[in-house]
């Protein structure tokens, strides 16, 4: 493989993540709420993926694939070339902290999980919240994971979620997420090894190290998103070397499935507090159709496994 390469990655974190992220309990949530990202927001992506003839990688929460419709949805995706990541089996923004035995566990219960959905078994690996830890990432490595892609190494994004989780503790509703270690805010922003397992981080903005996310691109009108992730590919220019010895760039844009969702499609209790959904879905699909255009203007997309076999050998 030849070129510069970007990828798109989507967590498939359903709504009951932000329930616990906004301290709100995910019990409360009814069906269509639990089915909205699985079936709804996936299959809007999907729909738009397919019209770019872009191949995306999905990181699935294996517990969330018992959800009615849930799997069904994951192998149309994976039949129709998406890669299938995992993310974690209960998606417990605690299990870095964990023993690399628990870790361990979890990723094989998810393993299992997506397995027996689309017949492939994951590849690639994101934990949830982004923290990472030696005992994850030993866990990555012993179960013989092909990459990591966990890192999100911007300060800010970490600053702004210190605080919400400070404000909403101060009001008595303790979001169950939790800060990583402050080591990783700083790591490197380009493809590398981490611990003996080929790391693929999330891209952020140069200097600032702004994350570029679905949250911020798709909050923005399309030219300044596109002018951000131009930035961000630019500075990425020849930080990893692929296996002709040739420098390569990569851009690894991260989008969760609620991103393709608006109030309409949440619960008024999240809809109050999660940022994005205020943008209709639509819009909010069009402007990443504008982004996911200019991008192929430049380089080719490419799967997270295809871009680290290609990057790290």
């Amino acid at each position: 493989m030849t070129g510069d390469l970007f990828s798109v990655s989507v967590d498939l974190d359903g709504l009951g993540c932000y329930a616990a992220i906004h301290g709100q309990d995910p019990r409360a949530l009814d069906e269509r709420a639990l089915r909205a990202v699985p079936e709804v927001a996936l299959g809007r992506l999907c729909e738009l993926f397919e019209s770019l003839g872009v191949a995306s990688t999905l990181f699935a929460i294996g517990s969330e694939l018992s959800i009615p419709g849930a799997s069904e949805a994951i192998a149309r995706a994976a039949k129709a070339g998406h890669e299938i990541g995992s993310h974690s089996f209960a998606h417990d923004y605690a299990l870095s902290r964990k023993s690399q035995e628990e870790i361990e566990q979890d990723l094989r219960e998810a393993e299992g999980a997506i397995t027996r959905a689309c017949g492939q078994s994951p590849r690639g690996f994101r934990a949830p919240g982004y923290t990472l830890s030696k005992a994850l990432l030993g866990a990555v490595r012993a179960r013989g994971y092909l990459y990591d892609s966990s890192l999100l190494p911007s300060p800010p994004y970490y600053a702004l979620k210190a605080m919400m989780m400070g404000l909403y503790a101060l009001n008595r509703r303790p979001s169950r997420s939790i800060l990583g270690a402050p080591g990783q805010l700083f790591a490197r922003r380009g493809a590398h090894e981490r611990e003996g397992v080929r790391e693929l981080p999330v891209s952020t903005l140069p200097l600032v190290r702004g994350p570029v996310i679905g949250t911020v691109v798709l909050g923005v009108e399309p030219g300044t998103a596109l002018r951000l992730s131009r930035w961000a590919f630019a500075a990425a220019r020849g930080s990893s070397v692929g296996q002709s010895g040739s420098k390569i760039k990569h851009f690894n844009l991260e989008l969760h499935g609620i991103d393709a969702l608006d109030k309409s499609d949440v619960p008024r209790s999240i809809a109050e507090v999660q940022p994005g959904v205020a943008v209709p879905a639509g819009e909010k699909l069009k402007r990443l159709k504008g982004l996911l255009v200019g991008l192929q203007e430049r380089a080719q997309a490419v799967t997270l496994e295809s871009a680290a076999r290609a990057l790290l050998g």
